[in-house]
């Protein structure tokens, strides 16, 4: 795989300590120390498409990541494995990773493409059809955008919402009663949906839902007055 030779230093010298060998120092002094994070593997978390774009580890820390590492690092780190991952910490804690290590297997994933630049990647295969969905729990994780707006939360039970920050008044918390109605899809690793509406319960969410899914009908115009 072609690294960074900072991120190439770090990544092997995870691998080493997993067989006991001595680490191996890079040739040229690090830019800046990358964030390193330690943890299981609880779940993954998708986009509404059903296409992975992160993970949580079991202590509660999100670990986000871009579509050319998803396949290599559902690969490298199945869930309730434990993993080193190696990237950038975001200001909400979460972690954009650069490469994951398992520290079982040894098993590798990065950010960066193997080989020499080829030809363009081919396009994605097809998406899930998007569905009409609702759900609605207590709030059990906040997620937020590059900002620190929040832009997202996972419900108690594992249902993932993504809202734009504008749909949401007020700020959200752990615990707090959270409904919402949207589209997305349900795979292996769950609901994941991107609100249309959103609300404190379901009754409140359909309330608005009715107005945005199914508009009132425009005025008609006046029938034209015959003497």
């Amino acid at each position: 795989m072609i690294v960074t030779r900072h991120l190439a230093a770090l990544v092997l010298t995870a691998v080493l300590a997993i067989v006991g060998a001595a680490p191996v120092r890079a040739d040229a002094p690090p830019p800046a120390p990358s964030d390193v994070a330690d943890g299981v593997v609880q779940r993954y978390l998708t986009t509404p498409y059903g296409e992975l774009n992160g993970l949580r580890l079991a202590d509660g820390r999100v670990v986000v990541f871009g579509p050319l590492m998803a396949s290599s690092v559902a690969a490298a780190a199945p869930v309730g494995e434990r993993i080193r991952v190696i990237g950038n910490k975001m200001a909400d804690g979460a972690i954009r990773a650069a490469a994951v290590v398992n520290l079982v297997s040894g098993s590798t994933a990065d950010d960066q493409p193997p080989g020499p630049p080829a030809l363009p990647p081919s396009p994605p295969p097809g998406r899930k059809p998007l569905e009409r969905y609702e759900t609605a729990g207590p709030i059990d994780l906040v997620l937020h955008g590059p900002r620190g707006e929040a832009n997202g939360v996972i419900l108690a039970d594992g249902s993932l919402v993504y809202f734009r920050p504008d749909l949401v008044r007020g700020p959200l918390r752990p615990g707090q009663s959270f409904a919402a109605i949207g589209i997305g899809s349900r795979g292996p690793h769950g609901l994941a949906m991107e609100a249309i509406v959103a609300a404190s319960d379901l009754a409140a969410a359909r309330a608005a839902a009715a107005t945005v899914f199914n508009p009132p009908s425009p005025p008609q115009a006046p029938a034209p007055h015959v003497d």
